[in-house]
């Protein structure tokens, strides 16, 4: 279920970077990038 959610968080992501493109949004794109790298950080599998 968690996993689902963070999927869902990343393609929330990637819609609000495609519509910051459109836009031309410099701010809207560099923040969404940073919320997607973040994102992809919580989906990488811990290493013990």
């Amino acid at each position: 279920m968690h996993l689902i959610a963070w999927l869902l968080f990343l393609v929330c992501g990637i819609i609000y970077l495609i519509a910051s493109i459109r836009d031309r949004d410099p701010l809207m794109i560099s923040g969404t990038i940073c919320f997607i790298v973040a994102v992809v950080i919580f989906l990488l599998p811990i290493k013990k």
